[in-house]
C-alpha cells in the first residue's frame, strides 16, 4: 500500500514539473504570420504558394499554402527582453525576394505586413533585367502619364566640332495604375523643342509611336551653344499628356584664334613700388561661331616679370581668370618700359597640337613725381585779370598714377577754374587728361588779399602711388 502511494505522489510530481517546462517554453515563443503574393499579368493580386518564409535572425524558416499563409515561431528564451526586432524574409525561384521588419514579442502572435515578389524579367539571352527595362508583362490600360526614362547626356557640342554632336532622350509612357502602355494601347508621342538657343539645333524624330511603353528622339546640335528643354507630349481621348522638360546644353565647340582675346582687370598698378599687389588676368575663349567654349577648357598662362597662376579653366561664358603678383623680376628699365606682358595659349584642336596664343600687359607705375606746374608764381591787380595755369601729376617716370588718385586745386581767395576737381581713371595712356591738366585763377573786381595761395594735392588710394602737393604763390601789385 505504502509503495502505491509513493508511486502516484512520483508520477503527480514529474507531470506537474513536464506541464511547468511546457508552460513557460511557450511563453518564450513569439508567433510569426502573414501572408506572400505577386501581381500577374492581369495587374491582379494572387497569392504566391509554395514561397519561403525565412525569420533572418534565428534561421526559422516555412513555407506558404495555397493560400499564400504561413505561420513560424522564434524561442525568445536567451533574450533578456520581452520582444526583439526581426526581418521576415520571402523568397521563390523566379522572383526577387522581399522582406519585411516586425516586432516579435514573446508569447504573442504578430501578423507580418503582407510580402509581395515581383517576378524577375529576362531578356532574350537570359539576363536578368529586372528594373532597367519596364515590365511588359503586364497589361496595361489607356495612356496617362509621360516619364522620362533613364539616363541622358547633360551636355553635347555645337556642330562641327569633332565632339558629341547628338543626345538620345528617352520617354515611358504609363497608364493611370504606372504601368507602361502595352501595344494594345500604344500611343503616338510627339516631341519638340520647348527652349533653345536656336541655331538651328533639331529633334530627330519628331513624332514616335511608342513599343513596349518607350519612345526616343535624338538632340542634334545646331552653330550656337545655350540651354535646351525637350518636351515629349500625346492626345489619348482628346486629352493631351506631357512629360516634365528634359534639360540639357549645347556647348561651345574648340577655341577659335579670332574669338580668344586676354584683358586684366586694372591695366595700372603701382607696381614698381610695392610687392604683393593682386591683379587679375581673364582670357576670353569663344569658338568659331561666336560662343563660349566649353566650361573646363584649360587656358595656360606666362608673364616676363612678376608672378602668374600657371592655368585656370573656362566657365560657361568662356572665362578663365588667374592672378597677377607684382614681384621679382620687375622691368629692369622703367624709364624705357615699366610693363609687364602676359600671355595666354590653348588649343584649337583635340589633341592638343595646335596652339593659339594671345598676350595682354599691365603698367607698373612707380611713386607719384613731384607736381611741376607752370607757371610757379603770379602777380594780380584789381582789374580781374584771369591767370592760367599748365601743370603735371605722374610717377617719376612720367607714366599716369593707378585709377582714384584724386586731384584737386584750391585757392585762399578769387576763383579756380578747368581740371579742378579729377577723379583719375585705369589707364596706360600719358597726355593732357591724364597727366596733363590746366586751370584758370580770377581775382575777382573787389579783391583786397595782398597774397594769394594755390594749392594743388593728389591723393591716391590704398597701395597707389602716393600723395603730393605744391603751392602756388599770388602777390597783389
Amino acid at each position: 500500500m505504502k509503495r502505491l502511494v509513493l508511486s502516484t505522489i512520483v508520477s503527480l510530481t514529474v507531470l506537474f514539473w513536464s506541464c511547468s517546462e511546457t508552460t513557460q517554453t511557450e511563453k518564450n515563443l513569439a508567433t510569426l504570420q502573414g501572408k506572400v503574393f505577386t501581381v500577374d499579368q492581369t495587374n491582379e493580386v494572387v497569392p504566391v504558394e509554395d514561397a519561403l518564409v525565412t525569420v533572418k535572425e534565428f534561421y526559422s524558416q516555412s513555407k506558404t499554402n495555397s493560400q499564400g499563409s504561413y505561420q513560424l515561431s522564434v524561442d525568445l528564451s536567451g533574450e533578456t527582453e520581452d520582444q526583439l526586432q526581426v526581418t521576415v524574409e520571402a523568397s521563390k525561384g523566379g522572383y526577387e525576394a522581399a522582406e519585411a521588419t516586425v516586432l516579435a514579442v514573446k508569447g504573442e502572435v504578430v501578423t507580418v505586413p503582407d510580402l509581395t515578389l515581383r517576378k524577375i524579367i529576362t531578356d532574350s539571352t537570359g539576363k536578368d533585367t529586372t528594373g532597367t527595362v519596364p515590365d511588359t508583362t503586364r497589361r496595361s490600360g489607356k495612356a496617362a502619364h509621360i516619364e522620362i526614362y533613364g539616363d541622358h547626356p547633360q551636355h553635347i557640342y555645337v556642330m562641327g566640332t569633332g565632339l558629341q554632336e547628338t543626345a538620345e532622350v528617352t520617354f515611358v509612357v504609363k497608364d493611370a495604375r504606372g504601368v507602361p502602355v502595352d501595344q494594345t494601347h500604344r500611343v503616338l508621342v510627339e516631341f519638340k523643342i520647348l527652349y533653345g538657343p536656336n541655331g538651328g539645333e533639331y529633334l530627330s524624330p519628331d513624332t514616335m509611336t511608342t513599343r513596349n511603353g518607350l519612345v526616343s528622339t535624338v538632340l542634334n546640335s545646331g552653330i550656337v551653344a545655350g540651354p535646351v528643354q525637350i518636351q515629349a507630349s500625346a492626345t489619348v481621348d482628346g486629352k493631351l499628356i506631357w512629360s516634365t522638360p528634359v534639360r540639357l546644353s549645347i556647348y561651345g565647340g574648340l577655341p577659335d584664334a579670332d574669338h580668344f582675346s586676354l584683358a586684366p582687370s586694372k591695366v595700372n598698378i603701382a607696381g614698381l613700388l610695392y610687392h604683393g599687389l593682386i591683379d587679375q588676368v581673364t582670357a576670353f575663349v569663344g569658338d568659331r561661331y561666336g560662343n563660349p567654349v566649353a566650361p573646363g577648357t584649360v587656358v595656360y598662362f606666362s608673364s616676363d616679370y612678376g608672378i602668374v597662376d600657371g592655368s585656370a579653366v573656362t566657365d560657361d561664358m568662356g572665362r578663365a581668370t588667374v592672378r597677377f603678383m607684382t614681384a621679382d623680376p620687375l622691368p629692369p628699365n622703367p624709364q624705357d618700359s615699366a610693363f609687364a606682358h602676359i600671355f595666354g595659349w590653348t588649343y584649337s584642336d583635340t589633341v592638343l597640337s595646335k596652339s593659339i596664343i594671345k598676350g595682354t600687359r599691365i603698367l607698373l607705375s612707380d611713386a607719384t613725381a613731384p607736381i611741376v606746374v607752370t607757371p610757379s608764381s603770379f602777380t594780380y591787380n584789381n582789374t580781374n585779370t584771369p591767370v592760367n595755369f599748365q601743370y603735371a601729376i605722374h610717377d617719376i617716370w612720367g607714366r599716369p598714377l593707378v585709377a582714384d588718385s584724386r586731384i584737386t586745386i584750391s585757392a585762399t581767395d578769387g576763383d579756380v577754374f578747368g581740371d579742378t576737381d579729377i577723379l583719375l581713371e585705369d589707364t596706360q595712356i600719358s597726355g593732357p587728361g591724364t597727366t596733363q591738366f590746366s586751370f584758370t585763377w580770377t581775382p575777382g573786381d573787389s579783391l583786397e588779399a595782398p597774397q594769394v595761395f594755390i594749392t594743388i594735392k593728389v591723393e591716391t588710394p590704398q597701395n597707389g602711388n602716393g600723395y603730393r602737393s605744391v603751392h602756388v604763390l599770388g602777390t597783389k601789385q
